[in-house]
């Protein structure tokens, strides 16, 4: 999973994630909420994540 993870930019507390295909973006939907935990207990200031499906090569 990790492979298909990259951390985008962070704009106004929302985080973006980009991923590299449609089951990735599923598969860390549903781990949305564990990793805002983490994030919030790590004191970071992220109120939302979005994730964006970018195909290699574009």
């Amino acid at each position: 999973m990790r492979q298909q993870v990259v951390a985008g930019p962070l704009q106004d507390q929302e985080w973006c994630l980009l991923v590299g295909s449609s089951a990735a973006s599923t598969k860390l939907r549903q781990l949305l909420p564990a990793i805002q935990l983490a994030l919030t207990q790590s004191g970071a200031q992220v109120n939302a994540i979005r994730i964006k499906v970018q195909m290699p090569g574009r």
